[in-house]
């Protein structure tokens, strides 16, 4: 069967985007996958093998805007049309006090976690316009609905990105649809690390940790990455077609001061 649609996909080979990758390769999408690892190129592999569609992994720097460009080339040479761009990638950072701020790790996040979407955004949009019927969505945080102590560089830059979300959402409607997910405390090795980090920062143990944590959620417990990445799919289909300039609170029902 020919391939009608092709997503890309940047941070791919993180937890979230591999979820991610296996969700649009189950429902018959070909996928350009990006991320800063050689690992990517295996999860296309793999992929493309499993569900026979074409799937290309790109081992790239995110803030090279001439690697962005390349991707972008890329896309318009298969021949399929783009109708997805998930922004999936970002960093975090080690707790940081604001006077003790240094301006490299500050612009370090905000590129990867700002600037790359705004390029990616921007390099595509040609491709998903002529495409038609094209979404983007971009992954922020619960952490860019609410100021936290010590990670402002990462706060900041999640805040900002939904604040892009919406003025490019505006700005692209009603050819290109865009809107965004915002996550909380996701089933990953990152999360179970923070909890055993921060139980021994108290002197407490990491199951006393844990249950602190989750009891802050309605349904006790942290996202599978699956859940999160159904509301990135969701975004890219007819289901959402009158969701513009959205930010869908995957969190499990925490709500914010």
């Amino acid at each position: 069967m020919a391939d009608t649609k092709l997503c890309i996909l940047t941070g791919a080979a993180g937890e979230v985007g591999r979820a991610t990758a296996r969700r649009f390769a189950e429902s018959g999408w070909s996928m350009i996958l990006c991320d800063r690892t050689d690992d990517v190129k295996a999860l296309a592999e793999g992929l493309s093998t499993e569900f026979g569609r074409q799937c290309f992994g790109i081992q790239m720097d995110l803030t090279n805007d001439a690697e962005v460009d390349s991707v972008a080339r890329t896309a318009a040479g298969l021949g399929i049309p783009l109708r997805f761009l998930g922004l999936i990638a970002a960093i975090n950072h080690p707790a940081i006090s604001i006077e003790q701020m240094d301006m490299s790790l500050w612009d370090k996040v905000h590129n990867v976690n700002l600037r790359a979407n705004v390029k990616f955004i921007s390099a595509c949009v040609p491709l998903l316009r002529k495409s038609g019927n094209a979404s983007i969505a971009t992954v922020s945080s619960f952490w860019g609905r609410e100021g936290h102590a010590y990670f402002s560089p990462y706060c900041a830059s999640k805040a900002a990105l939904i604040s892009l979300t919406q003025s490019v959402a505006a700005e692209l409607a009603p050819a290109i649809r865009v809107n965004c997910v915002a996550p909380g405390n996701i089933n990953t090795p990152m999360h179970f690390n923070a909890l055993a980090v921060e139980a021994e920062q108290r002197g407490i143990s990491a199951d006393e940790m844990r249950s602190i944590e989750w009891n802050k959620i309605p349904m006790r417990r942290p996202a599978e990455t699956a859940e999160i990445a159904s509301a990135i799919y969701f975004l890219s289909t007819e289901d959402s077609s009158y969701f513009v300039g959205a930010t869908l609170d995957v969190n499990g029902g925490c709500r914010f001061t």
